[in-house]
């Protein structure tokens, strides 16, 4: 269940008008929205490296990783790309998880520099087997080796000549959550939610007091209050606590 937009303005507004200390407005928090998402969203995989240094919890509601891997579920995204050479065009990806190749095997990952060596030496040289890939700047990977007429599996041009001419990869990857906006129509001088122009938060239902503190903090210093932004601040320093004790 994503947040809704709404929920988490209002909030934000009920605080921040305390005691006249200031108005967000639409615009201001879109904008701060869509940084507090994408600063929790990218601070799952940071959570990943710590979390995974700790004992497992023998109940999995509990267990931080199993956790994080709940939250990012949404964001998960299996499918497949043909391919007939060596280039391998990615979609809109925001991390890759694991690109496998017809045959079943894992595609492994090589930086430009290692493929120059591994590639020339015939004892490391990939293969069917010990597939890699490398990343190009252009959105896409590079494949070792390439996929042709030997790997084809799939028929991707004629589906009546009965010919094969593409090799299939299995792409699992996980997308960059969508842009949160908060919509709205102008009356009596007033901006109103519209539900029908606005886009909710993608974040797990669990994250709406987290987003209210970011925003809260991040809306403390661009109208240069620092009690609002201080508010914030304890807000998600009392939340990291409670998770860590």
């Amino acid at each position: 269940m994503a947040v809704s937009i709404d929920n988490v303005y209002q909030k934000v507004l009920a605080i921040a008008n305390k005691e006249q200390r200031g108005y967000i407005t639409p615009q201001e928090y879109n904008l701060y929205a869509d940084k507090a998402q994408n600063e929790i969203y990218d601070n799952y995989f940071h959570g990943f490296k710590t979390s995974t240094r700790k004992p497992n919890n023998q109940l999995l509601y509990a267990d931080e990783v199993e956790m994080l891997e709940e939250k990012l579920h949404t964001f998960h995204i299996d499918t497949n790309v043909d391919v007939t050479a060596a280039a391998l065009a990615l979609p809109t990806i925001y991390k890759i998880i694991s690109i496998t190749r017809a045959n079943g095997t894992k595609v492994t990952p090589l930086n430009k520099s290692e493929i120059q060596y591994t590639e020339n030496n015939p004892l490391t040289k990939a293969t069917l087997k010990r597939s890699v890939f490398v990343r190009e700047d252009s959105g896409s990977v590079t494949v070792y080796p390439p996929a042709d007429s030997t790997t084809y599996n799939v028929d991707t041009s004629d589906p009546a000549d009965g010919v094969l001419d593409a090799e299939r990869f299995e792409v699992s990857y996980y997308t960059a959550p969508s842009t949160p906006k908060w919509g709205y129509v102008v009356t009596n001088e007033k901006a109103l939610y519209n539900s029908g122009t606005s886009t909710n938060f993608q974040l797990h239902a669990s994250e709406e007091e987290n987003l209210v503190s970011r925003i809260l903090m991040l809306a403390g210093i661009t109208i240069q209050k620092p009690e609002i932004q201080q508010a914030g601040i304890q807000d998600l320093q009392l939340k990291k606590q409670q998770e860590n004790s």
